[in-house]
């Protein structure tokens, strides 16, 4: 395919991709639509990056750096055309670079997208009683079952973690730069801190191995040079006696370590940071006037001040040849708040004023800022406390790239829960969430069931995640089993499995665990 054929492509195709509106409405028939629409998108997306890979545009630039000429050999005449030669490729250059982030930027929020349908909805086949969640959704063809009956019901997935909301925001026809640049200054900042937290690094750990070694063939030493992927517990001493003989010696060995991120893919975190800032700038804005009903002390005078800032804007606008005397938007606003009585003659603002002008920017600070940050890290919270290790190996969810397991430095981030505003959360907006002031330490207790628990055949579902968050995060079995959408004797269940595992009550159990752990 032409270059210029496959760029203009891809930005037809990433033009027409249509924004979510989110609007399901428990129907079967616009769900399955739009599930369908987005693997269909998908597909297309993985060929035009796959041959965008091909022809080169990973790196774009790196022809540029070959076939330069000394400037002292040529003519004026031929430098100029070479300047012109080199910036028409550069330009190039910068649309392939461009357009295959575009693509990336889409590939990862059509995944994000599918991930929470996937969790959202259960659709049974009515003929046949066949049902369908999670990555299951892709064996259905449209709005046929594999039976081929087109007689489908669609239900809330109880066991899925989604939030519809952030689809709306996310940059589904790659324009995320566009929408980043849409974002106001505090959402800007949201942005920049949703993003480090899901860029927090694993410690690093050993990925390959170089080795120089010694081997000897056909009665010499020769040299070779050997690399090694690492696998848990590798004995790699062992590893090269047994491919090269036992007289085989190593002399020189490097260690290539890796740094893993929660969500380990640049595009997906920027999608996610998107979507939830969008989405929580939202939540903030209804929820913003109770709290300011709730803590100012007199709004009319914050009304009077709104309207005297835009009054003194138009105005100075208005008057722009007087901008170099001064700050000229300051001091009309200062004169009028002076004529409405909340400024005295030396130009003190009302204290009444000025501490709910000040307790108003803290507040919405705090809400732009820590609803994002909320909501991605309970989310995130009740996937890793719902799930099985093998389950967020395998398949991506509403997380793609999610890291199966965190270390503890991974799990620092989830210290940034702001456990302060859940209950402001939970009580004005109706949000499903909980105060958790030790996020990271109900994560890291799972990890270690996980473990104690491998070859038990001990299911991790929902309701071993509430059972979790009732023994770790302190919080009522019947709280944690609405949280989760199961039912209270499931939890006490799966609490009690936990309690045994982690004291066994009798002598037996006690050898048990040992054996299968030890």
């Amino acid at each position: 395919m032409n270059e210029s054929v496959l760029i203009g492509g891809a930005e037809k195709f990433l033009a027409q991709i249509p924004g979510f509106d989110g609007e399901l409405a428990g129907d079967v028939n616009s769900f399955l639509e739009s599930y369908s629409q987005l693997r269909d998108n998908l597909d297309t997306l993985y060929e035009f990056r796959d041959n965008m890979e091909l022809k080169g545009y990973k790196a774009p630039y790196r022809s540029l750096k070959y076939g330069k000429v000394q400037s002292s050999e040529m003519k004026m005449d031929d430098l100029y055309d070479v300047s012109r030669h080199s910036q028409f490729f550069r330009m190039r250059a910068a649309a392939k670079k461009n357009i295959l982030d575009r693509v990336k930027s889409a590939i990862a929020s059509h995944k994000v997208a599918l991930g929470h349908l996937e969790e959202y909805a259960v659709v049974t086949c009515s003929a046949c009683q066949a049902r369908y969640r999670g990555h299951e959704l892709g064996k259905l063809h449209q709005d046929r079952c594999e039976c081929g009956s087109q007689d489908l019901t669609i239900n809330l997935n109880n066991d899925g973690i989604h939030r519809l909301g952030i689809l709306k925001y996310l940059p589904l026809s790659g324009d995320y730069m566009v929408k980043m640049s849409k974002l106001s200054p505090l959402g800007r900042e949201a942005f920049r801190s949703l993003v480090r937290i899901l860029k927090q690094e694993k410690r690093g750990i050993v990925k390959t191995l170089s080795m120089v070694i010694k081997v000897m063939e056909d009665g010499r030493w020769v040299r070779k040079r050997v690399n090694i992927d690492t696998q848990e517990e590798l004995n790699y001493e062992r590893k090269i006696r047994e491919t090269y003989g036992n007289n085989a010696r190593i002399e020189f060995m490097q260690f290539h370590r890796k740094r893993p991120a929660i969500i380990n893919d640049k595009q997906v975190q920027t999608a996610l940071a998107l979507g939830y800032v969008g989405y929580s700038e939202s939540l903030g804005k209804s929820l913003l006037p109770p709290l300011f009903q709730k803590n100012l002390k007199n709004e009319d005078t914050l009304l009077i001040y709104d309207a005297s800032f835009k009054k003194a804007e138009e105005l100075a606008k208005v008057q722009k040849e007087w901008e170099e005397e001064g700050n000229l938007q300051e001091d009309l606003l200062l004169e009028i708040l002076q004529e409405e009585g909340l400024a005295d003659d030396e130009g003190q603002m009302d204290e009444v004023l000025k501490e709910d002008l000040q307790l108003m920017d803290e507040l919405q600070k705090e809400i732009f800022l820590k609803i994002p940050q909320a909501l991605i890290l309970w989310d995130m919270m009740r996937y890793y406390l719902s799930t099985s290790y093998d389950r967020r190996s395998k398949h991506s969810g509403p997380f793609p790239y999610l890291r199966p397991s965190l270390d503890i430095n991974q799990l620092k981030a989830f210290q940034e829960y702001p456990s302060n505003l859940a209950n402001i959360m939970k009580d004005t907006l109706d949000e499903n969430i909980e105060f958790l002031p030790d996020m990271d330490k109900i994560i890291s207790f799972k990890f270690s069931m996980e473990k104690k628990t491998h070859g038990l055949h001990i299911k991790m579902d929902p309701a071993m995640g509430a059972a979790i968050l009732n023994i770790k995060g302190q919080v009522a079995i019947s709280r944690t089993a609405q949280i989760f959408r199961v039912k209270p004797q499931d939890v006490k269940k799966q609490k009690s499995n936990l309690i045994t595992l982690q004291k066994p009550t009798t002598r037996k159990a006690q050898k048990f665990l040992e054996l299968v752990q030890g």
